[in-house]
């Protein structure tokens, strides 16, 4: 495999690509998702751990601020950085489990079962 490294411009291209798909996909067209590419990422602002992405979710307004570190994808392959994408618009889906109460788990189960349901074309039948 070829060594490559990706600039700014490349990585953001492809993050809009795939930030497209996988919105589609998990169904959150209602979803206002912003994000930048970062040269170098932490898990938090606490923290001084390297990271190659993050997903700062407000469920209740429907936005999402997804962060993603240059450095650390730049020379990943586009099916891997196609992963991490996947992996932070997860966090979207779910994020709402964090609060009190069944009523978010089932809101977040439902969700996860039209996304599923419709991969398996189970609406047609």
């Amino acid at each position: 495999m070829e060594d490559r490294e990706l600039t700014v411009k490349q990585l953001t291209r492809l993050l809009r690509k795939y930030i497209g798909k996988w919105k589609e996909k998990l169904f959150l067209g209602m979803w206002n998702i912003d994000f930048n590419v970062r040269d170098y990422l932490t898990a938090n602002i606490e923290s001084n751990f390297h990271t190659v992405a993050r997903c700062s979710t407000k469920w209740n307004y429907f936005t999402v601020q997804l962060d993603f570190s240059h450095v650390m994808l730049a020379s990943m392959t586009d099916a891997a950085i196609e992963r991490v994408v996947l992996h932070e618009l997860l966090h979207v889906v779910v994020n709402e489990m964090r609060e009190d109460g069944v009523d978010h788990e089932e809101r977040v189960v439902s969700h996860l079962t039209m996304i599923f349901a419709h991969e398996e074309d189970l609406y047609a039948k």
